[in-house]
């Protein structure tokens, strides 16, 4: 009975729920004594995940499975929408809930909020609908707009900034559905983030650094740019010959050639950083740490800028 439920499992992003628990012959009481022994977690009442597979799982996996056992209770149709599209769609959802799922309904329904799951309520378009992990999800665009408007303006642009580096979606396109939705609560704001995001931005920690670099009052920087020596930079002030670079983990390991040991490639750093060096550059590097404190993060830079005879107004 267990191989059966695996194979339901692997199918559901993890998910069993009581009835197919029922159907492969467990009994109630086998169900109730894997949940008191802590075999099984509730993702919510009558959907279940295996404890060991559940404490191996990330956010973004929880998330995926709480959106199965909502899939497999709600009544059609609805498409899933907002954050947890941008989970199924592969979109970072950084620093945002992940505790509500959020669906998107006909007008013909009401909105509304249960315990865990957000209904909103709009008519979608053909072309505003994709698939993904066999549930239907708003597409990119869509996806991008929706969380603009009610997510707060980090995790919104960290969004944004991945939909477009993965080309999921255009900017044009971003400014197309905007336009659609001009008059909707919180289109504001999401103007804001579609003008503000770049598809040259590779990570959340490059999105949030643009983000606290902006807020600080410091001219924006070019993003991407490769240098006379062949090296490409995260962030480019070039007005004022600074280079800004992310150093998240998630880089250190995109660098990591097969074979190698991290502290190579924390060597092979320091050599690139002595030749951007050479050619009269100022190098600040930020970690995850740093971005905690905006006012140290444009301190430093601004040094930077003084180092190299520029001033730059605080």
């Amino acid at each position: 009975m267990d191989v059966k439920l695996k194979f339901i499992a692997a199918n559901q992003c993890n998910v069993v729920t009581r009835p197919q628990a029922l159907a492969s012959g467990l009994s109630d009481e086998e169900i109730s004594r894997r949940i008191r022994h802590n075999e099984w977690i509730a993702v919510r009442r009558g959907a279940y995940v295996r404890r060991d597979t559940w404490e191996q799982m990330s956010g973004d996996d929880r998330h995926r499975a709480l959106v199965q056992a909502v899939a497999l209770r709600l009544t059609p149709p609805f498409t899933f929408s907002h954050t947890s599209a941008a989970v199924l769609l592969g979109l970072p959802t950084w620093n945002a809930d992940l505790g509500t799922v959020h669906v998107t309904r006909p007008t013909r329904t009401s909105a509304r909020r249960d315990a865990d799951v957000w209904h909103h309520v709009s008519d979608l378009r053909d072309d505003e609908i994709s698939n993904a992990f066999g549930l239907p999800v708003t597409g990119a665009t869509r996806t991008v707009i929706d969380c603009a408007r009610v997510v707060e303006m980090e995790s919104a642009v960290a969004i944004a900034d991945a939909a477009l580096h993965t080309e999921q979606t255009t900017k044009d396109a971003l400014l197309d559905q905007l336009d659609l939705m001009r008059d909707w609560p919180g289109a504001r704001n999401a103007g804001r983030v579609v003008e503000f995001a770049d598809g040259l931005a590779e990570s959340v920690g490059e999105s949030w650094a643009r983000i606290v670099m902006d807020a600080a009052g410091l001219p924006r920087p070019e993003l991407q740019v490769a240098l006379t020596t062949g090296d490409r930079v995260d962030f480019l002030f070039r007005e004022y010959r600074t280079v800004v670079e992310f150093d998240g983990r998630q880089k250190y390991g995109r660098l990591l050639k097969p074979g190698e040991e991290p502290g190579d490639v924390v060597w092979r750093e320091k050599r690139r950083e002595d030749r951007i060096r050479a050619q009269g550059y100022q190098v600040v590097r930020l970690a995850w740490a740093d971005l905690h404190h905006p006012g140290h993060v444009a301190a430093r830079i601004r040094r930077a800028f003084a180092s190299n005879g520029y001033s730059q107004a605080a």
